[in-house]
């Protein structure tokens, strides 16, 4: 069996190997045929060694997968084969608050397999089918970590209501993941980017109702009034060193979705502004696979469909990382392994 794999010491690192085919699917297993993968930029941290690093054995890389179920296990009567499904990100976080045990079972970072492969095989409670209004695989597997993200941020913890105010940060797979949501929900969207055509873009193909330069050293205010002087409702903050100037870009009350270290992992927080406005912070590794079943009902339900920047055939996956680290994409870069 094909399959990509990272060893945590970098780019280079992405190599193209055979690793045995896997077993057949035990009781409450399913094995899936990979049609696509998507990439996060946690892929970027695994495979340089950021995330988790040096890794060894090597591991399968990537946590976003859809496919084709292959082959059941026993006691799975939810699949058949010929079903579209889509993974969680854990092989184990089926509902409620994550626990320790559960989190070591994350995909493609932290010693575990990935699923850049041929055929994984996969525990039934963790996957999703594929929404029905999907027309391709690579729109299924950017749902794992991205879309589930953007869910957790602006409706499982975010507790979005129509008329609120939701502040996003760059282009990326999570923030016009969230954008598309915010805007289901009724709320009102603004974007930061530092470029003008990426903003344009957003304003037109996704209904983005502001864009700020996040350079701007003064865009919290910025922010403030554009939402008429309260700040906004909920924010995901993907950059985490940016996060004092998203809790200062808040309203009273205000929710902020802690979901990413892009700009670094340290940064200087007044914390007598969380105390005043009562702001409340939160980290968000993804959601359960019930919070993912939830966010699949409601894109079919809105019609929504995921913004793919690029997709890359299976020979090109370094490519598609290459793509990724150059931030000139807007949504989710995706590998197609199976045409």
């Amino acid at each position: 069996m094909k399959c990509y794999t990272v060893d945590g010491t970098g780019l280079d690192s992405l190599r193209l190997a055979e690793r045995p085919e896997p077993a057949a699917p035990g009781s409450g297993e399913v094995l899936v045929n990979v049609h696509a993968v998507s990439l996060n930029y946690r892929d970027l941290m695994v495979a340089d060694g950021r995330y988790s690093g040096k890794l060894d054995p090597p591991i399968i890389a990537c946590a976003d997968m859809a496919g084709m179920v292959a082959k059941v296990g026993t006691g799975v009567a939810e699949f058949k084969e010929g079903d579209r499904v889509l993974n969680a990100p854990f092989r184990f976080w089926p509902a409620g608050t994550l626990r320790s045990e559960w989190a070591r079972t994350f995909v493609g970072g932290t010693g575990v397999d990935g699923v850049l492969a041929e055929r994984i095989v996969y525990p039934a409670v963790s996957l999703v089918k594929v929404p029905g209004h999907f027309t391709s695989f690579a729109e299924g597997s950017t749902l794992t970590i991205a879309g589930l993200t953007a869910w957790a941020a602006v409706v499982t913890h975010g507790k979005t209501r129509p008329g609120d105010w939701v502040l996003l940060h760059g282009t990326g797979g999570v923030s016009i993941f969230a954008a598309q949501i915010a805007k289901k929900i009724g709320a009102s969207v603004i974007l930061t980017t530092s470029n003008e055509a990426k903003g344009k873009t957003v304003r037109e193909k996704f209904c983005v109702d502001a864009v700020v330069n996040y350079r701007d050293a003064d865009w919290p205010k910025q922010v403030r009034n554009i939402t008429g002087g309260t700040g906004a409702d909920v924010v995901v903050e993907v950059a985490g060193a940016s996060l004092s100037n998203s809790i200062q870009a808040c309203a009273s009350g205000g929710r902020v979705a802690l979901i990413g270290v892009l700009a670094g992992v340290e940064c200087s927080i007044n914390v007598r502004h969380i105390l005043m406005r009562q702001i409340t912070v939160r980290g968000i590794m993804m959601e359960s696979t019930e919070e993912l079943r939830k966010l699949a009902k409601a894109l079919e339900a809105w019609n929504v469909h995921p913004c793919i920047d690029r997709v890359f055939p299976f020979a090109e996956a370094r490519k598609a990382y290459d793509h990724l680290q150059s931030q000139k994409h807007i949504g989710k870069v995706v590998i197609e392994v199976k045409l």
